[in-house]
Formats: structure tokens, C-alpha cells, sequence
């Protein structure tokens, strides 16, 4: 893992102290080494985090003609097989690292082919100094960040818009992105919460000429790829590949010349990765979990059961309000724009316990966009059941639920049980879009906004559902998420918490065989009535202990309805206070004021919304002080 960086002028020359001073902010991304190269109005710098080749792969790489320069962040997994087919052509290699496999198979078969057989995250800048042109470019579903900005006589890009954010002419929020974030609690690609700036799509590159002229090309479109719908037909067919896939997937991913290890949730996710690297492992496996003092926010048990079952070396960390607090403020300025998924806090803190002791873990990330684990795929199952009662009994059930009063105990039964209630006459789609909108609802944006900031965001969700025009309702959803979630939320989360503390994250679920073989699987192999994941379940039960395949999916919670309440209930206030609101006058204060009285009577639970507008607060206050 490291951290890339770049500047295109085409009017200028570039010099290496702007270069170095974009590096300089990425230096947790790649503290064993600093590199750049300088040519005229091109300029590359690098930061090296060494996984492979420790000695020998620093950056930026170069062909032996000195004709290609390369910065690259992240792994080939299949850049032996590369290798091995460049080398048949009587191509030689003077290191072990996979970035030189990219350059000489760029300039054998051109950077169409490489990025077409890449199999890994990656994102990356080559400089072909022949055609005078720059390629950079992102893996395909999105693992590795990569951000750029055009302005009219420069091309400015780099791993993590803290790198570039300063090179801005004059900072302006992009409304689309605000209403974006408010809704979805994330930014997806191509957005940033800055007018002008934007994130390279996955499976997307980039060609700049140091003319000035930019092109932007898509190299991998899961569809595209997929010749069959639903070519399995049988279970038993689709269960053994899975495995065969998976475990070959694992097997690539623990290739290193460092410590490696496995986050361990305590659910079955993590736990079947766990379970293949310890079968893959001649060493007891370390695996690392994070505890809260909160019991009902816990997972340890689970994830120490699993541990004891594998035999391995597991570490847990226990927290409580204490422990957080100490580090919030640095946790929501790692992302560098709002970001509301408060799953970030244990991530953060499971990233800083194995970064003690590895250099690299794998996750079991991706598995519930592909096999069907989130709660929101059976909406229209419990719908469907709720619509089959008779009237009087339906709109007693409604009557009761809605006069509970929420607290910790109730909150998330009841919470689920209203969204079925509400969303039990819409389209799947409505339904689907509802569920993605963790924070605000369309209608509540409109009473939060103020003059023209409400901005549509059901319209970008549409497009994307409705793409995949052979799928099923379920399987438009799968989709969506794959695209959206995953991208904008799953992925930035794990590589900002790990990146934080030098670590490299990979996630075996995430290989393009398993990814398209997913696809090749009917939606009933993934979900049977009310039994999430279940293609996973069967094929991997015999790994795992029983009760780990039965354990309802916890998610990784953590106590902001209660903090807020309690422990954060005063800088709460404070964020969202007359005086800090007016500051951007982008709220109305009414609303917001009627989002806190309701929390706190209980008579609501807001804490998706409340959290969203304390980390925006905190957000803009630290870059607009």
C-alpha cells in the first residue's frame, strides 16, 4: 500500500517542492519511502509502504529505456502469471515487484491489455515519455481512492484528497455531493464534497497529454462481462467453485514479505476467511477483534469462539466512550470529506491493534453485496407478509409500534419494524433507495435545507439500479450496492482506518472470479426465504463452529444514540448551535433543534441523522475555520 501523487502543467514547469509538499500528506500511506520524478511540466512523486520485494520496489519505477515512469499504489495478485507469460517472449526482470511486471506489460501490449488482466487493487500514474502522455487509472471495483482535479492550466491528482485539497483555487461545497452525504451518509465516485474536485470512477482511466488534452475511458464493466446470466444451474456446481474460488483468492492475498493477519468480527464473513487461512497457514493465524463495554453492541464472543475453534493468535481490544472520545476528532479528519458511517470508530481502533503486530490483514469485506447478508434484501419478503394480514390486523400492528418509545433495548427491532411498515407499499426500487438513505429521507432533506440546496439524489441511484436491465428486482439491488455502497462507503472506510496506521487491507471477496461467479448464481442460491447468505452458509459450514453460521448479523454497531445523549450530548449542542449553523446558513434550525428534542424524548431515534450533521460540523469547521 502506498500513497501516489501528481502534477500535469502544461504551461510550466513543475517543481519539486509542490510535488513534495503533496507527498508530505500522504506520509501514513507510505512511511518506508519517498520518491519523484520530474520532467518538464510532468511530476510524480511517490510513498512507499514495502509489502513485496522490500529492498528493490521503490517508486517511481522505470523502464530500462527511461522512457516509462510509473507510481503505483496497491497489488497485482496475478502478476506472476503476467510475469511468467512476458517472460516466454524472452522479457527479463531485475526485481520481484509486481510494478515492474506493469511496466514491461505496457510496453509489450499497451495499457488496454495490462489493465484488462490486472486482477488487484490498484490505482496508478504511467508517464510514457514517447507519446508525451500520462495514464492514471483504478482498479476495478474501487479498493484503491484516487482523486484529480482540472483546472485550466493544470491536472492535479493524488491517493487521498488531503493531498490536493490545498491546491484548490477557491474552495466551494458541491451541492450534489452535500445531498449525496446527507442521504447516503458517504460521497460516491465521481463526487467530492468539493465543486471541481472529483474521485476517479472504478474500472475507469484517465489519458492526459501534456498538450492539455484529457480523455476518459471505462476499461471493466461488470455486465459487460458477464457472457450468461445465471449459468449455474446447479447448487452443488455453484457451492464447489465458490469454494475452489475463494480459497485460491485467499492463498493470493496472503502473499507477503511482512506479518499478515485477518480482522475477525465474530461474524461468518470474517470468519470463513479466517478459517481458509488457518488451513492455508503452516502457523497459528493472528486474527484481531474489537469488544465494547456496551453488551449489546458486542461481538467479542462470537469472534473469540471463532478464534478458539481456529487455534489462533487473537488479540482483542475492549472499548468504551473513553477510548473514543480521545481519538474522534482525528477519525472523522481521515477522510478528508464527511463521511458518516460511525462503523469507522472500531475500524479505526481493530486497524490500530493489528497494526502492532502486521503489516497486512485480509476482511471480509464484499461478501454481503455479493451473497445477499444485508437486512434490506428481505424488505420485500417482510413487506409481502405484512400486506397478507387482513386490514384491522395490519393497522393495529401500526397503531402499537409507533406508540413504543425507543431506548436502547428497542431501538433496533423497532427501527426495522417501521421501515417494513413504511415502505411496505413501494416499488422494490422506492424500497431499495429508502433503505441505502441511512441518514436523511428525500422529504426530510427538503424541511433540513435551506433556498436551493436540495439537490436530487434519487435520480443518480435510479441509473444505476435500472442498468443492470436482465436482473431481477433483488439482483438490481445487489447491483446498486456493489456500485455504490461498496465504493463509496465499505471500501473508503476500511482503507482510510488502516491507511491511518500504515496497514494495508485485502479483501479476498472482492476477486474479479468470485465477483462475476456471483453473478452466474440465481438469487435464490443467495437467498432462501428468510436465510441471508445462504450459498455461503452451506458451503462453509463445516469450517466454522454451528453456532457461527445461526448468529444473527450484528453489524459493527457503535452507542451514538446513546452518546448522544450522555458523553457526546454537550458538543452536540455546541455543533449544532444557532451560531455555528449561521456559519454556512446551509441548515434550517428549526428543523435541526426538532431532530435533538425528539431524540432525546425518545419519541425518535435520529442518531443516523444527528451523527451525519456532527460530522459535517466537525468537517467544516476544521476546513473553513
Amino acid at each position: 500500500m502506498c500513497g501516489i501523487v501528481g502534477i500535469i502543467d502544461f504551461q510550466d514547469d513543475v517543481h519539486q517542492v509542490d510535488l513534495k509538499t503533496l507527498c508530505d500528506r500522504l506520509t501514513v500511506r507510505g512511511p518506508d519511502a519517498e520518491g519523484f520524478y520530474i520532467d518538464n511540466g510532468i511530476g510524480l512523486g511517490h510513498r512507499r509502504l514495502s509489502i513485496i520485494d522490500l529492498y528493490s520496489g521503490d517508486q517511481p519505477m522505470y523502464s530500462d529505456d527511461k522512457n516509462i515512469v510509473l507510481i503505483y499504489n496497491g497489488e497485482m495478485y496475478n502478476f506472476l502469471d503476467i510475469r511468467s507469460l512476458l517472460e516466454k517472449k524472452s522479457i527479463s526482470f531485475s526485481t520481484q515487484s509486481d510494478t515492474e511486471v506493469i511496466i514491461k506489460a505496457y510496453q509489450h501490449y499497451g495499457i488496454d491489455w495490462i489493465l484488462h488482466h490486472a486482477e488487484g487493487m490498484f490505482a496508478f500514474a504511467l508517464y510514457d515519455k514517447n507519446k508525451s502522455t500520462v495514464y492514471i487509472a483504478r482498479d476495478r471495483y474501487g479498493e484503491k481512492p484516487l482523486y484529480y482535479m482540472h483546472q485550466e492550466y493544470r491536472f492535479i491528482f493524488g491517493s487521498e484528497l488531503k493531498a490536493i485539497e490545498h491546491k484548490i483555487n477557491q474552495k466551494s461545497i458541491n451541492h450534489t455531493a452535500l445531498n449525496l452525504f446527507l442521504s447516503l451518509s458517504y460521497i460516491p465516485a465521481p463526487y467530492t464534497i468539493y465543486e471541481n474536485v472529483y474521485k476517479l470512477q472504478p474500472g475507469h482511466y484517465m489519458q492526459i497529454s501534456s498538450s492539455g488534452q484529457i480523455e476518459t475511458f471505462q476499461y471493466y464493466n461488470l455486465l459487460k462481462n458477464l457472457t450468461q446470466r445465471h449459468t449455474y444451474t446447479s447448487f452443488q456446481k455453484a457451492s464447489t467453485d465458490l469454494e475452489t474460488l475463494l480459497t485460491e483468492s485467499i492463498e493470493k492475498r496472503m502473499a507477503a514479505d511482512v506479518p499478515i493477519g485477518v480482522f475477525l468480527s465474530g461474524g461468518i464473513d470474517s470468519g470463513i476467511i479466517s478459517s481458509i487461512m488457518a488451513k492455508l497457514s503452516d502457523q497459528p493465524i493472528k486474527a484481531f477483534s474489537i469488544g465494547f463495554k456496551e453488551k449489546e453492541y458486542d461481538e467479542s464472543k462470537r469472534a473469540k469462539l471463532v478464534a478458539q475453534y481456529l487455534k489462533a493468535e487473537h488479540t482483542i481490544e475492549y472499548l468504551d466512550y473513553h477510548d473514543v472520545i480521545e481519538y474522534i476528532d482525528e477519525i472523522i479528519a481521515h477522510f478528508d470529506e464527511p463521511f458518516g458511517d460511525s462503523s469507522a470508530i472500531p475500524s479505526y481502533y481493530v486497524a490500530k491493534v493489528a497494526a502492532q503486530q502486521v503489516k497486512v490483514v485480509l476482511t471480509g469485506d464484499c461478501a454481503d453485496e455479493l451473497f445477499g447478508g444485508y437486512e434490506k434484501y428481505l424488505a420485500s419478503y417482510y413487506a409481502d407478509l405484512l400486506n397478507g394480514l387482513p386490514s384491522f390486523v395490519s393497522r393495529g400492528l401500526k397503531s402499537i409500534i409507533y406508540k413504543l418509545p425507543h431506548n436502547r433495548w428497542t431501538n433496533s427491532i423497532l427501527r426495522r419494524t417501521k421501515k417494513v411498515i413504511e415502505h411496505s407499499s413501494l416499488s422494490h426500487f422506492e424500497m431499495h433507495y429508502k433503505y441505502m438513505c441511512l441518514g436523511f429521507q428525500d422529504e426530510e432533506r427538503k424541511l433540513l435545507l435551506q433556498n436551493n440546496y436540495f439537490h436530487e439524489v434519487k435520480p443518480l441511484i435510479h441509473t444505476t439500479y435500472h442498468s443492470y436491465t436482465s436482473g431481477s428486482d433483488i439482483e438490481k439491488g445487489f447491483y446498486t450496492d456493489l456500485k455504490i455502497v461498496l465504493e463509496g462507503d465499505m471500501l473508503v472506510k476500511v482503507d482510510r482506518m488502516c491507511m491511518s496506521h500504515s496497514l494495508e487491507s485485502r479483501a479476498p471477496f472482492l476477486d474479479s472470479k468470485i465477483v462475476e461467479a456471483a453473478y452466474a448464481m440465481p438469487a435464490n442460491f443467495k437467498i432462501k426465504g428468510r436465510n441471508k447468505k445462504y450459498i455461503l452458509k452451506r458451503t462453509f459450514s463445516r469450517f466454522l463452529p454451528k453456532k457461527t453460521i445461526t448468529f444473527r448479523k450484528k453489524g459493527f454497531g457503535v452507542p451514538i444514540d446513546y452518546w448522544f445523549n450522555n458523553e457526546l450530548k454537550s458538543e452536540l449542542d455546541t455543533l449544532l448551535s444557532k451560531g455555528n449553523l449561521n456559519r454556512h446558513r446551509l441548515f434550517n434550525m428549526d428543523y435541526v433543534q426538532k431532530l435533538l428534542d425528539e431524540h432525546r424524548s425518545g419519541k425518535a431515534n435520529h442518531k443516523g441523522k444527528l451523527w451525519n450533521l456532527f460530522v459535517f460540523q466537525k468537517w467544516y469547521n476544521r476546513n473553513f475555520p
